[in-house]
C-alpha cells in the first residue's frame, strides 16, 4: 500500500482503541477520522463499534476487532495491521471477505439494517406462537417457538447458534433457526440472501429484533422481508480462533 494510501479510521471507545491507533502509527498508516471517506481501512473495536460500520456501508475495508469467529483479538489485530499497511500481504495473518448488509422492511415496523442478526420473537418468554419462514427459491416451512432469528456470516456465531442455528462462512448465506421451538426435533437452515418471515397468530404480541435492539411490534399475517441489501469489505483473521462464549448481540 503506497503511503498516500495508508490512511486509518480507528473507532471504539475501549483501552484496544487507543492501542491501535498506536499500532497503526507504528506501521507507517496515517489516522483519518472515523467518517473521512479517505480511510482506506476501518478498524472498528467491539461489536457496537463493527455494527455502525457495517450497517454505514463503507467504502474502505473493515477491521474487526472483538470476541467472534471472524473478527481479530488485540495481538491478532495489530499483526494484521502490519500486513495491511506493509508493501505486500504475503504471509500475513489476515484474509479478506465480504459481508452482508441486511435490509429489514414489512410487517408494520420501520426499516432498519443489521450487520449480525434479526429476530421476530414472542415479548413475553415461552409463549409460543406460529411462524411461516419462506425462503428465496421457492420452499416454505412452519414452526411453532418463541421465534425465529436470521443471522448473517458474521452474527452466526452469536445468539442465533446459542439458539441451534448453523456457523456459516462468509459467502455462505444466511443462519436461520427457530427460537425456542414447541417440537424437540426441528430444522435449522442456511438460506441465500433473502427470507420473509411471517407472524402467523394473533395471540401473542411479537418484537423485531435488530442486532439486539427491539425496534417495534410486528403485525401479524403480514411478511417481514430481511434480505441482504450491501455488501462490505472485511479482513479476516487466517486459521483458528477460540472463543469464550457464544451470545452475542440478540438480547431477546
Amino acid at each position: 500500500m503506497e503511503a498516500s494510501e495508508r490512511r486509518v479510521a480507528v473507532v471504539g471507545d475501549d483501552e484496544r482503541a487507543s492501542e491501535l491507533r498506536d499500532a497503526v502509527r507504528d506501521a507507517g498508516g496515517r489516522l483519518a477520522a472515523a467518517a473521512s471517506a479517505e480511510a482506506t481501512l476501518l478498524v472498528a473495536v467491539g461489536d457496537e463499534a463493527i455494527r455502525d460500520a457495517v450497517v454505514a456501508a463503507p467504502g474502505g475495508t473493515v477491521v474487526p476487532v472483538a470476541d467472534r469467529r471472524l473478527a481479530f483479538d488485540r495481538d491478532g489485530a495489530v499483526d494484521a495491521l502490519s500486513g495491511l499497511l506493509g508493501e505486500s500481504e504475503t504471509g500475513a495473518p489476515v484474509g479478506r471477505v465480504t459481508h452482508p448488509v441486511l435490509g429489514v422492511e414489512g410487517a408494520g415496523v420501520a426499516s432498519g439494517r443489521a450487520a449480525f442478526d434479526v429476530a421476530l420473537v414472542t415479548d413475553e418468554p415461552a409463549r409460543i406462537s406460529e411462524f411461516a419462514v419462506a425462503f428465496s427459491r421457492g420452499r416454505d416451512e412452519s414452526v411453532r417457538a418463541d421465534g425465529v432469528v436470521v443471522a448473517t456470516p458474521l452474527g452466526s456465531d452469536g445468539y442465533a447458534n446459542a439458539v441451534g442455528a448453523p456457523l456459516v462462512e462468509p459467502g455462505g448465506g444466511l443462519s436461520v433457526a427457530p427460537i425456542a421451538p414447541f417440537s424437540t426435533r426441528t430444522d435449522a437452515w442456511i438460506a441465500g440472501d433473502r427470507v420473509e418471515i411471517t407472524v402467523e397468530r394473533e395471540s401473542e404480541p411479537i418484537g423485531l429484533v435488530i442486532d439486539g435492539e427491539r425496534r417495534g411490534t410486528v403485525d401479524p399475517h403480514r411478511p417481514i422481508a430481511i434480505e441482504a441489501v450491501d455488501r462490505v469489505a472485511f479482513a479476516v483473521p487466517r486459521g483458528r480462533r477460540e472463543r469464550d462464549d457464544r451470545k452475542h448481540s440478540n438480547k431477546s
